[in-house]
C-alpha cells in the first residue's frame, strides 16, 4: 500500500483535527515539543502531517544561527529530524501503533 493511501493511525488523525487553523497548529506543535523537549530549541511550526508527507517550519531567528550569521546546521539537523520522525510515526499502519 503506498503511503497516500494508507489509513491514518492516531497521530495523523490527531493532526488532522488540529490543522484547520493557526492556533491549532501551534498547539499540536507545542504539544509535540513537550513530548521531545530538545525540539523547542527550533520553535517548529507544523504545517502539515499526513501519511508520506510532513512540512515543518522553523522561522530565520536568531537563536538558530551560529557565530557568522547563517541557520546553523544542528538547528537544520533538528527540524530534518523532526519532520522525518513525525512523518515516519504517522506513516506506520495504525494496527503497529
Amino acid at each position: 500500500m503506498s503511503p497516500s493511501a494508507a489509513k491514518p493511525n492516531a497521530l495523523a488523525k490527531r493532526f488532522a483535527t488540529f490543522s484547520g487553523t493557526a492556533l491549532g497548529r501551534w498547539a499540536f506543535s507545542q504539544a509535540v515539543v513537550q513530548a521531545a523537549p530538545y525540539f523547542a530549541s527550533i520553535a517548529p511550526r507544523f504545517e502539515r502531517l499526513e501519511p508520506g508527507y510532513a512540512r515543518v517550519l522553523m522561522k530565520n531567528r536568531r537563536a538558530v544561527h551560529n557565530h557568522i550569521g547563517t541557520v546553523h546546521a544542528i538547528a537544520m539537523c533538528n527540524a530534518a529530524e523532526l519532520v522525518m520522525g513525525t512523518c515516519m510515526e504517522a506513516s506506520l499502519d495504525p494496527s503497529l501503533c
